[in-house]
């Protein structure tokens, strides 16, 4: 989780810095697809497994990619508009976004612990955005849209566990995910200079890297003890923001973020007391 921790941090360090230089979250997002594709496709090709890559639900598979390309182009622009730690923070809603999710997908139940740690995640939101003491930047907006396309993306990948394995789950998202993405990248394309490919490339391979270093930790671990390891994304980011985009964060995100991750990390450990 470590791992994850450090290249989520670094892929959104690259995919800010390249978007200042000109590339869209559209291009962010398919160039990321199509690697992950090209590195994952020869795995499933040399271990003999294209013929279990059937799936009884495909539109499930799509409704999954479409919500998660959503929350990959709000989250990486929300970067432009506000500064990275701020985006940051907002998402840590996640979770919360999730329960609601699993409530309406899953048919699971609300329990009052779940809606104790909605009211004051909405609190922790709050504090951070300041409405009518700060400008609201429509920045915020995306960040919050981020985490809660985010977390339906999240509940359908729980959904399909149901029927699929995961590495059927895996190729589907990237099969579905570039049309997505190609479309609206080639409608409003931006010139790629070859100064930025080697960035490029390794925002692709951070992301990928901080996928793999996240499902192979909940494999090892209860995700209620391995998931607060990512809060510590925020003063990761936080740091690089001030060192590569002069961005310093208001005491008020570090505030409404503490609140936040108490809340989740609060919600998380009943969830696991209970089950």
């Amino acid at each position: 989780m470590c791992g994850a921790t450090l290249f989520f941090s670094i892929s959104l360090t690259l995919v800010k810095f390249l978007q200042d230089l000109g590339l869209t979250a559209f291009q962010a997002v398919l160039f990321r697809q199509v690697l992950g594709m090209l590195i994952f496709l020869p795995a499933i090709i040399f271990s003999g497994e294209v013929k279990q890559l059937k799936t009884a639900v495909p539109f499930k598979h799509v409704t999954r990619s479409a919500f998660g390309f959503l929350g990959m182009c709000t989250g990486y622009y929300s970067l432009v508009l506000i500064n990275v730690a701020d985006s940051v923070a907002l998402q840590f809603t996640l979770p919360i976004f999730t329960m609601f999710c699993a409530v309406w997908l899953l048919k699971e139940k609300i329990y009052p612990h779940r809606i104790i740690a909605t009211i004051i995640g909405f609190v922790g939101v709050l504090i951070i955005v300041r409405p009518g003491f700060s400008d609201i930047n429509f920045g915020i907006f995306l960040a919050i849209a981020s985490a809660a396309t985010h977390a339906v993306s999240d509940t359908y990948a729980r959904y399909l566990a149901r029927y699929d394995k995961l590495k059927i789950i895996m190729f589907y998202n990237f099969v579905f995910t570039i049309p997505f993405a190609l479309i609206p990248a080639i409608i409003w394309w931006q010139p790629v200079s070859a100064e930025i490919l080697p960035y490029l490339f390794c925002f692709g391979i951070a992301g990928i890297s901080a996928q793999f270093c996240l499902t192979r930790s909940f494999s090892l671990a209860d995700a209620s003890l391995v998931s607060p390891i990512l809060f510590f994304r925020l003063p990761v980011v936080a740091v690089i923001g001030w060192v590569a985009f002069d961005q310093k964060s208001e005491g008020w995100t570090w505030v409404g973020a503490v609140i936040i991750i108490l809340a989740t990390t609060w919600m998380a450990r009943k969830e696991t007391q209970r089950s």
